[in-house]
């Protein structure tokens, strides 16, 4: 047998055709490797372009859905309408009515249009200040005190009274201590004045203490009449039963019996007093009282 001829080319040649560095198996495992990890990234880049967020929609925690808005409840027949701020504001009292000035008569009573509530509505009734005795019309100081008190309670204006024990006195007199529209305490404010003084007649007596200590005032001061009347007599006291009154020549009726003062704007005409006079009504002691009306 002939033994093979070796070509030293050719084994040069097949030398030079196979890749240097790599062996064939290690190769295929490299390539099989990267194939792989193509196929990994391109599913994840998949992904990604599927869900751009998907980090912030896993971490993001779930916000609670609020309940539907429930309907009203409807207004049954026995629910009561609802109610506007209008509605629920009270309504404004009616204004009071007030006593008011209708007429000065002389230093100590005035004639006042009721309120309804101290002295009759809507009727003038005749008013006395309780505890205050101012003079006559015509008597010494008797215009200064009428004038002092159309001052002090001016015609239409608005006056505040109070009552004591007896509302009314014999003849129909309310009796009242009284305050104007300036608060001025007009019983206090005429003997404190002189113009008037103060006279006890029980049981109204819930504020003699001021009128009283006011008296003090102005005799200390020698006020109104207190200096301008040489004399002012004192009230007489009050007996149980008038004096026997002497025969009466004139037929004239008799003067009133002791009580609450009374002026001669009070009665109807001239009247008997005799030698009793507790009212001072004669002024020029004949025995006749309130001779010019």
């Amino acid at each position: 047998m002939t033994p093979p001829h070796h070509d030293p080319a050719a084994s040069r040649r097949g030398t030079a055709d196979q890749p240097r560095g790599t062996p064939p198996r290690r190769r295929s495992w490299l390539i099989a490797a990267l194939v792989s990890l193509g196929l990994i990234g391109g599913a994840g880049a998949i992904g990604l372009l599927a869900d751009p967020e998907p980090a912030e929609r896993t971490s993001a925690p779930a916000q609670p859905q609020s309940p539907p808005p429930q309907p009203p409840p409807a207004r049954t027949s026995s629910s009561p309408p609802p109610t506007t701020s209008s509605a629920r504001q009270p309504a404004a009292p009616a204004p009071a009515a007030e006593l008011v000035v209708v007429r000065i008569v002389d230093g100590d009573t005035l004639d006042v249009r009721g309120d309804g509530r101290v002295l009759p509505g809507d009727t003038t009734a005749r008013v006395r200040l309780i505890a205050v005795d101012a003079p006559e019309a015509g008597a010494c100081h008797g215009a200064e005190a009428t004038a002092r008190l159309a001052a002090l309670l001016p015609p239409g204006s608005a006056l505040r009274a109070e009552r004591d024990v007896d509302l009314k006195d014999p003849y129909d007199r309310y009796l009242l201590y009284v305050w104007n529209d300036k608060n001025v305490f007009v019983n206090e404010s005429l003997v404190r004045t002189g113009h008037a003084e103060a006279v006890l007649f029980p049981p109204n007596d819930a504020r003699w203490a001021a009128l009283s200590k006011a008296e003090a005032v102005a005799r200390e001061a020698d006020a109104g009449l207190w200096s301008a009347c040489a004399a002012p007599a004192a009230p007489p006291a009050v007996p149980s039963e008038p004096e026997p009154v002497p025969g009466n020549p004139a037929g004239l009726p008799p003067g009133p019996a002791p009580g609450p003062d009374l002026d001669c704007g009070d009665l109807d005409g001239p009247v008997w007093v005799g030698s009793y006079d507790p009212h001072r009504l004669d002024r020029d002691g004949d025995g006749v009282g309130c001779e010019s009306g």
